[in-house]
This record gives structure tokens, sequence and C-alpha cells, in this order.
């Protein structure tokens, strides 16, 4: 019987991980599979060039697939080279063995070599599987559960009411100081948090298609930029291929086709095509949360009757961010994120610290 091999992958194992991930439809209401483009990972690089992924070899398949990109955080106020665990996926037919356990604990083991200082993952809530990776046992460091996500995906049915105080538009090149400096102020409340100095968010600009200054948004008030968020179409890297839909969806897909007659509907969900959707991203706000809801309000009705079907928001479950998002019309789904750190002593510190982790746009790559 041939032995299971993991490697680091390069460019020529691309076809085979884009046919991995048709083999590993995410199941739910909506069940879909992850499509990469034009790379398996163009994003990842674009964001970090020192980005990796693992493959588990079966003879000549591809049968599994992890992968880690680093950023710089701030870590209950130092800073650190953090690393995401992302695209962990793995062939239906080996997923009752080792072969996912092997990958995560491999890449843990490349991270713990690396100049990185810790790694985080983030698993779907109630999925059992992942816990046997954050119980300290077959040679993995003990995880610390860092909390709950929510992803809160916005249906653009209705117009919403704006807050009449604020004044939307994009931003300018002479906004970008203010932006930066925004950011800084507002991810300081959280325990972990991307760095964002204004070098970096220059090159997000400059390299990452769907993040120009076009797609941001600002709310001023007398001038004074309250909260911004970027509007981000990730479809050139990363779309979501529907496979089926169940009872409750094919419904509500009926009546958007039927009332789309009359009204501004979202796209509908359809088989066998990408899930069409934009993400709130590097949102922020001065102390100010009804300017950003101001702003997500404005995105809501601007999407309304357009080509898109969902908008997503990435935040702790007890975010304040989700006090203002009882009046949209949406569905949630949850997560769980977890920590694998090299200093045992910052686990302990993150322990004793109730503080959220924001990761708004690595989460959605």
């Amino acid at each position: 019987m041939s032995t299971i091999n993991l490697q680091l992958a390069d460019d020529e194992d691309n076809d085979r991980i884009i046919g991995l991930a048709e083999q590993c439809p995410q199941e739910g209401m909506i069940t879909y599979f992850t499509n990469r483009t034009p790379r398996f990972n163009t994003l990842q690089r674009l964001l970090d060039k020192d980005a990796w992924h693992l493959v588990a070899f079966k003879d000549e398949s591809v049968i599994g697939l992890v992968g880690v990109v680093h950023f710089p955080a701030r870590v209950l106020g130092d800073t650190y080279k953090v690393g995401y665990m992302l695209d962990l996926r793995v062939d239906k037919a080996y997923r009752s063995g080792m072969t996912a356990f092997k990958l995560v604990r491999a890449a843990v083991d490349h991270v713990r070599k690396s100049d990185a200082d810790m790694v985080i993952a983030n698993f779907l809530k109630d999925n059992k599987s992942p816990l046997v990776f954050t119980s300290g046992r077959g040679g993995l460091p003990p995880a610390l559960h860092l909390g709950t996500n929510r992803i809160f995906n916005i249906i653009p049915v209705r117009s919403m009411r704006l807050d009449k105080r604020y004044k939307i538009d994009k931003p300018g090149d002479k906004d970008i100081p203010e932006i930066v400096e925004l950011y800084r102020k507002y991810v300081s409340r959280y325990a972990i948090a991307p760095v964002l100095t204004e070098d970096r968010f220059r090159n997000y600009l400059d390299t990452i298609t769907g993040l120009s200054l076009d797609n941001f948004l600002v709310a001023r008030e007398n001038g004074k930029i309250r909260a911004v968020t970027a509007l981000w179409d990730e479809h050139p890297y990363k779309s979501y291929q529907v496979l089926r839909l169940n009872f409750s969806i094919r419904v509500v897909t009926g009546l958007l086709n039927f009332l789309s007659h009359f009204m501004k509907m979202p796209h509908p969900v359809r088989l066998n095509e990408p899930l069409r959707q934009l993400s709130l991203v590097l949102y922020a706000h001065d102390d100010c949360p009804e300017a950003l809801d101001t702003l997500f309000r404005h995105a809501n009705n601007i999407s309304m009757g357009s080509e898109y079907t969902l908008i997503m928001l990435y935040a702790p479950e007890n975010d304040p961010v989700f006090r203002f998002m009882n009046k949209f019309t949406g569905i949630s789904v949850r997560s769980e994120m977890y920590v694998f750190a090299k200093d045992a002593g910052l686990i302990e510190r993150l322990k004793e610290n109730p503080a959220d982790v924001l990761m708004d746009i690595v989460m959605t790559i």
C-alpha cells in the first residue's frame, strides 16, 4: 500500500489542487466548493510573498491541502508575525483517516520552525472534527480558543434609512493618512489585530483587484472621517461554485425571482454558478458606530437590484458592530477561532485578556 507524502505545493500542482477543491464541497443551506483563480495561491502571494501551502499526495493524486498566509499583528500591545491557516481540505475518501491531522501538524511544525510567532486557525462552529487539532495530542501544542466569529450575510432586499448627519463619499489619496490613523485607533481595542501601516495600505490599493480607493466608502461629519469600509468583490481571486440548495433557499430564490419583476431584488442563487457576493472589509470607526452603521446601510442600498446576492461581514460574535445589525435582512454562520503559539507565556496572557480578535480581511481569503 502506498504511503501519503506531504510536501510544499508549487505551481505545477495547480490543476490537481483545483481538482481537489471540487471534491471538497462545503455543505449547508447552500452547498458549494471554493474555486481559486487564476492560480490556487494568487491572492495569498499578493498579500504575503512568503505564503505557502502543503499538499498531501497519494501516488500522483493530491488528496489534501492546507495553507498559511502571514501578516504583522499587534497582540496585547506588541507586534508579532502571525500565520493564518486556510484552505484545509481532504478528499472525501481519506477523511476518516489521519490525513487532515497530518496536514495540520505539518503546518504547525512548519510555522514553529519559521520566524512566525503563532498561527491562527478558524473552524466552522459545531464541527467536532477539528477538536483533535486543538487538544494538544499527537505532537501538536495545545491551542487556545480565541472565541466565536459571526459571518453575517446581508441580503439587500429593502432600502434602509441613512443617518443624515453623515456625508457618504469615496475617499481620495489625500485621505489615506487619516484613514490609516482611524484604523490604528479602532483596532487598539482588540487583543489581536493586523498592523495596517500606510505602506501596507497603499500596497493593498495598488496590487489587489477590487481594493482601490474607488471601492472604499467613508462617512464624514463636518469634514472629518468618522467611519470607513471597503466593499470588495473578491471574484477575480476566489468564488463559491454553487452545487446544491436546501428547500428553504430554493423557496427564497423562487420568491426573489418572482419579485424581481416588480422591484429591485438581489441576484438569485443559481445552481452551477458562482455565488455573487461582496465583502465588507477594512472597516473602522472613530468612536462613532452610528457612522459605520450608516456606511453598511448605504452598501445595502446601492447593492439592491445589482449583480450581487449577499454582502458578507466578519466580526467576533459579541462585537459591538452587530448591535446595529438587527434591522438588516441576512443569514448568519459561525466559526471558532484557535491560536497555536511558540511562547506558552503569550497563551497565558491571552487567556487572561477578554479582548476580541479582529481579522476581517484575513478571514475572507
